[in-house]
């Protein structure tokens, strides 16, 4: 009997261990694509880094954060056990082929939150001038500081080039905000590899698939991809595919790196929507439209997976217009679009305000009111304020 007992206790045990291995295993996914330039993201799609495979090296685009179990006590810690199991992942992908540079494109913790551990293995950090004090007060380089990783740190203040010494060099363009005012941060870097024409731009371009029914239609764009193409252009590059930081693409129903054509760039810019071309779209359709359509037009916005924020602030024009009853409609569509989202259940009680429809304006700051979220700046005082701010701006 005690020898079943122990032989079952083995068996879980053995069970187990390959549950959470296979967990470990299962926590990143390998994107495989073309002409040795591959993703690794976390499993959940959450976060994503860029491989470019060379000869004898690699070359990392971003490093995001990187979730674990553990609790972060401090950010030396933090910092290991977020890296490791991605080392280990890219070792058991690549054969160990050891990590030249890691190119980090601005300062956001989607573009660089973890990074010591590669630089204790050799790797060069590549990094705008301006990002190194951020990086130390976020604690990012540890107890060292970046003065105890300097040797391993490449601080960009200049356009340069990497590699320039071989066929296959990395030119790093330094962009200043000033110059290019949509660019998410103070400066900013994009990489651009002219042997294999990949210019890589974080999320400073943001290109999604054609959908089948909407075309070109389907899709909406924003400054930053303006800005994106006036940076090709002011900087003489030839370019013919852009690798993105967010999502995927999905050709032929599988899965691969964000790497677009320069032809669907420059598709979307002619014929898709600026952000704020639809939300004039929107205001400049008709009440009866709004009214009778509202199903197509909800509909649009679910298959387009359109963000809510162009067509909230579509809702606000209308009511700087005093086109009340268009602004209701509007915000109606939203609601049903994104039921429970307290900011558009604001704009709906603020737009029953301003078209006098006080009922159903205090029946939505009480729903505001009741909801477990801190509703400061939402609800029915602050519908009163805005619009006697309003007013006060007419007169």
């Amino acid at each position: 009997m005690k020898l079943k007992k122990i032989f079952l206790l083995c068996t879980m045990y053995f069970v187990f261990i390959q549950f959470v291995s296979a967990q470990e295993k299962q926590s990143f996914l390998y994107i495989k694509g073309d002409n040795n330039i591959s993703a690794i993201s976390m499993s959940t799609g959450t976060s994503k880094c860029s491989v470019v495979e060379y000869p004898e090296f690699l070359v990392l685009i971003d490093i995001p954060h990187i979730p674990t179990q553990k609790k972060e006590e401090n950010s030396i810690s933090a910092a290991d056990d977020k890296s490791n199991p991605l080392i280990t992942f890219i070792d058991s992908i690549y054969l160990n082929k050891p990590i030249k540079y890691i190119l980090n494109t601005h300062s956001h913790s989607h573009s660089l939150s973890t990074v010591t551990p590669f630089l204790e293995k050799g790797a060069q950090l590549v990094t705008a001038k301006e990002y190194i004090e951020i990086y130390n007060k976020r604690g990012l380089f540890g107890e060292k500081t970046s003065e105890g990783y300097s040797e391993s740190i490449i601080q960009i203040s200049s356009d340069t080039t990497l590699l320039a010494e071989t066929n296959k060099p990395i030119e790093v363009l330094h962009l200043k905000k000033s110059d290019y005012k949509s660019i998410p941060t103070k400066v900013f870097l994009f990489f651009n590899f002219p042997k294999q024409k990949l210019l890589a731009t974080s999320c400073m371009v943001y290109l999604t698939d054609l959908n089948e029914k909407y075309g070109y239609k389907g899709l909406v764009y924003s400054d930053r991809l303006i800005d994106a193409n006036k940076i090709i252009a002011d900087k003489n590059l030839t370019v013919e595919n852009t690798l993105q930081l967010h999502r995927f693409k999905v050709e032929n129903g599988i899965k691969k790196p964000a790497i677009y054509p320069i032809s669907h760039f420059k598709n979307v810019l002619k014929h898709s929507w600026h952000r704020r071309g639809l939300s004039e779209h929107f205001q400049n359709m008709s009440q009866e439209k709004l009214t009778t359509k509202k199903d197509s037009l909800l509909n649009f916005l679910v298959e387009n997976n359109i963000y809510h924020i162009i067509l909230n602030h579509a809702v606000y024009e209308l009511i700087g217009k005093k086109e009340y009853p268009k602004a209701v409609a509007m915000a109606q569509i939203l609601v049903e679009y994104e039921p429970g989202n307290l900011d558009l259940i604001d704009s709906l009680g603020e737009t029953y305000y301003n078209n006098g429809q006080m009922d159903m304006a205090k029946h939505y700051n009480k729903v505001l009111k009741k909801s477990k979220r801190d509703t400061e700046g939402l609800g029915l005082e602050i519908w009163e304020t805005n619009q006697k701010k309003r007013l006060k701006n007419v007169s």
